[in-house]
């Protein structure tokens, strides 16, 4: 056994149980068990004794606390010789990585294989230590040798470097789907298409009534019916009319005699302008096939008359079970005029 540090002789070393033992270790457990059992019932039963193991309150000397003479403040470590661990002084008195390093770079031819070899054992362990981990020192790579490049490598690297020369494309970003129902599943839309029936009116003839005949023209009435009277005077013009001098001083500017020209039309332009048959149809109108949709639209449109009956003196059976109120009674009488 290998210890760190030393040991007083007041401290018991206490090492650990052997494998043999642990067989007895549940028995062990029950019997100590049975004891505070026992321990705690007698201590609850006799409550003068608990009462008396009270301290005063006058008393003021401490609780004895035992305590190890021992003056080493740092417990014991105990380490097992196959278990032996590397501290910092050891990992501290490796010499420094770099110095080997230069060292080596500088004497390796000088020494032999055999002692060449130890330094590498100590650079090893160097750079495993906690010092070495700090520095972040790193081990030399070797050099690696750059073969040069046959004409069949250059034609790839150019050709690569063209193809990473071009601008990149961006990506076609896919359509949406429209959210629109279509045409074929639309039902409502034929309906809709259709123009709307509206029912004709027909208003009463207009006829005079006994009302009209007595009624009497406010005196209002009859000044607003009168016409309004002008004065014929300032109607009346010379004629012909007199040409302000401002119209007969006015000097026309060029561009006002260019606008005034009228358009010379060539021969080249005429041909274009004016046709020879001008109620000729063009070969694309005759080959024009009419869609559908076209030809729903070309037929004329169906009126329903539904104010002329087949039968005019047809009543209906609804008119023959209805009953006359009293307020119908007294429209349907003839009026009685007064003479």
């Amino acid at each position: 056994m290998w210890r760190k540090e030393t040991k007083p002789e007041c401290c018991d070393e206490h090492e650990s149980l052997p494998k043999r033992m642990h067989c007895f270790w549940p028995e062990v457990c029950k019997e100590l068990q049975k004891l505070k059992c026992r321990h705690v019932q007698r201590f609850v039963k006799c409550k003068r004794l608990m009462k008396l193991a009270i301290p005063l309150k006058s008393m003021k000397v401490g609780r004895f606390v035992p305590t190890c003479p021992c003056k080493l403040e740092k417990s014991i470590e105990i380490s097992r010789l196959d278990e032996r661990k590397h501290t910092r002084t050891e990992q501290l008195a490796y010499p420094k990585a770099r110095q080997l390093l230069l060292f080596k770079e500088e004497a390796y031819n000088l020494f032999d294989p055999f002692r060449n070899a130890n330094y590498n054992r100590l650079i090893r362990k160097s750079l495993f230590s906690m010092y070495s981990r700090l520095a972040n020192v790193q081990p030399p790579q070797k050099r690696k040798i750059i073969p040069k490049w046959d004409r069949k490598e250059w034609a790839r690297h150019t050709a690569k470097l063209n193809k990473l020369a071009k601008p990149k494309k961006p990506k076609k970003i896919p359509r949406e789907p429209s959210k629109r129902m279509p045409l074929k599943s639309m039902k409502r839309f034929k309906y809709l298409a259709e123009p709307k029936k509206h029912e004709l009116l027909e208003k009463p003839e207009w006829t005079i009534t006994d009302v009209m005949y007595r009624y009497k023209a406010s005196k209002r009435l009859i000044d607003l019916s009168q016409p309004v009277q002008f004065d014929e005077a300032r109607f009346i013009r010379p004629v012909p009319e007199p040409i302000p001098a401002n119209v007969l001083k006015a000097v026309a500017t060029a561009r006002t005699r260019a606008l005034a020209q009228p358009t010379s039309r060539g021969a080249k332009s005429a041909a274009a302008d004016v046709k020879e048959n001008p109620f000729s149809v063009s070969p694309l109108a005759i080959k024009y096939k009419a869609s559908k949709r076209i030809k729903e639209l070309a037929e004329p449109r169906e009126y329903e008359n539904k104010h002329i009956r087949d039968n005019p003196y047809f009543i209906s059976p609804a008119a023959l079970k209805a009953k006359a109120s009293p307020r119908t009674i007294n429209l349907a009488k003839p009026k009685v005029r007064s003479t």
